[in-house]
């Protein structure tokens, strides 16, 4: 705490070093062990939750064709898609999560999407062509 109260110090926001000492000891150490306490819950919660599975985020590429099943359009429109062929997104606005599990032995690893990335159809960028 003394080491941590003299970096403190030393940025000359305290009066002396017993003001950086105190604020130490009532306010910067309760916020650390706070976000120490946050950490080992996520920490926890991924050892429980997630074991053995690889976890990623999904985003969508630009001008890539829109599928309902993997994405969700942010607008809404999905079932309103483009007669005779596919939407093309324009870019993401909310990424997804996806995990990947090892199968049992001699099985292929599963793909499981957790949540859907939000795009936005290009179609609702530039408005529908006619």
């Amino acid at each position: 705490m003394e080491h941590l109260a003299g970096l403190i110090g030393e940025t000359g926001l305290f009066s002396s070093p017993q003001h950086s000492l105190d604020f130490v000891r009532t306010v910067a150490l309760e916020r650390i062990e706070s976000m120490i306490r946050t950490a080992q819950r996520l920490e926890a919660a991924f050892m429980v939750d997630v074991t053995s599975s690889d976890m990623s985020l999904i985003f969508e590429q630009p001008n890539a064709e829109f599928d309902d099943a993997t994405m969700t359009n942010e607008f809404g429109s999905d079932s309103a898609s483009k007669p005779g062929g596919r939407d093309k997104i324009a870019g993401t606005t909310e990424v997804g999560v996806g995990k990947s599990t090892c199968g049992g032995p001699g099985e292929p690893r599963r793909e499981e999407i957790l949540l859907k990335p939000k795009v936005v159809l290009v179609r609702d960028v530039v408005g529908d062509e006619k």
